[in-house]
């Protein structure tokens, strides 16, 4: 079983594409939740509600995986990419807002919760 956070998000096929956008591959979509599965790290289960991520059930790991690596530090999500330039422009195409910190960039998902992006 793999270790799961679950994000609270108001809408659920908005979060998945903002997600998807960050490099979480899609594995389960209901009416209700959707499980997105990072290349390595807690899978991302998203439930309708008011932002805030938390501690999730464990589930099987799925067969498919994106290319962002995830965790979580102090109840943010944390992304771990190769590139923070190569994340940039790629945010840009996909008209995602960020603000730039030395050696991170800060999103916020549709829910309001803050996501880092940072080298690593």
């Amino acid at each position: 079983m793999t270790e799961t956070v679950v994000a609270h998000v108001p809408e659920i096929a908005e979060a998945v594409g903002f997600y998807q956008a960050l490099g979480l591959a899609l594995e389960e979509l209901l009416p209700k939740e959707a499980l997105l599965a990072p290349k390595e790290g807690p899978l991302l289960l998203l439930r309708p509600g008011e932002g805030g991520v938390e501690a999730g059930p464990p589930r099987p790991r799925p067969e498919g995986e994106g290319f962002a690596r995830l965790r979580v530090e102090e109840g943010r999500l944390v992304l771990l990419v190769e590139s923070l330039e190569h994340e940039k422009v790629r945010l840009s195409k996909y008209g995602l807002p960020f603000q730039e910190a030395p050696g991170q960039l800060l999103l916020f998902d549709p829910g309001g919760n803050p996501v880092l992006v940072r080298e690593g």
